[in-house]
């Protein structure tokens, strides 16, 4: 491989794993930022469950006798997209209300029971979905029954126009590379011309081709002196050859 071609390589190589490293950044970023978009819809959710069921609750009634609640989750569900299902349950472990309405009546996991006893949001992973949950308190401050909202993690299948924007954006990337490749070939061709001029011009003096303009580099100068040792040489070295053919003839 030809110098120039291998700096270019190089150069092209060093421009695309910047790229890579752009894009990782980006995506990383973009994580991040779903991310906390993701914590504050759960807090936002929750912190508004927490209070629907804290207001209703001191009207004196008891929480089984809240079927408003039932209607709040219900509308709550339909808001939020991904979730599976919002749970209430009561402080003895018992599911009072349910998105899914056929599970009502029945006894919770026993960790949604326990974590009753910590007054902060909890969350946990599973296969295919994650929970959040949290308690809700009476007038004296205890845990009246706890909150659990369930979402699903599967991905879902990406619509028309979510395939469209990110096709968009591979275009978009694959347009920058493209351009910066370009810019960076165009600029490094340049560059390395215009540095390797001179040894370009010496390599022309050299072989005796002819160097349009006079360069006045010191490289150029040295190739014109040494082009002239060889000539002159060259000359002397004819020179002796048709002494020596005199020599003959007369002998």
């Amino acid at each position: 491989m030809r110098p120039l071609a291998r700096i270019g390589a190089i150069a092209l190589l060093g421009l695309l794993a910047m790229l890579a490293a752009l894009l990782l950044l980006t995506r990383q970023a973009e994580q991040a930022r779903e991310a906390e978009m993701q914590g504050l819809r759960d807090a936002h959710l929750l912190g508004n469950l927490r209070t629907d069921a804290e207001n209703n609750l001191a009207t004196g009634l008891r929480l089984d006798q809240l079927e408003v609640l039932q209607q709040i989750i219900v509308r709550e569900q339909a808001a939020f997209a991904g979730v599976l299902a919002i749970d209430i349950h009561s402080a003895a472990g018992t599911l009072l209300y349910s998105t899914d309405v056929g599970n009502r009546g029945a006894p919770v996991p026993e960790a949604w029971r326990e974590r009753l006893a910590q007054p902060q949001p909890w969350h946990s992973q599973a296969p295919g979905q994650r929970q959040i949950g949290t308690r809700f308190d009476n007038d004296l401050g205890q845990a009246a029954g706890g909150i659990v909202v369930t979402f699903s993690t599967v991905p879902a299948q990406a619509a028309l126009a979510a395939w469209y924007a990110r096709g968009q954006q591979a275009l978009h990337w694959l347009a920058l590379a493209a351009l910066a490749a370009l810019a960076t070939a165009v600029a490094l061709s340049a560059g390395m011309r215009r540095l390797l001029k001179p040894w370009d011009e010496a390599a022309r003096l050299l072989r005796g081709a002819p160097v349009p303009g006079e360069s006045a580099s010191a490289l150029a100068q040295v190739a014109r002196r040494q082009r002239a040792q060889w000539d002159d040489e060259r000359q002397r070295c004819q020179q002796g050859l048709q002494q020596l053919e005199a020599l003959d003839h007369e002998g």
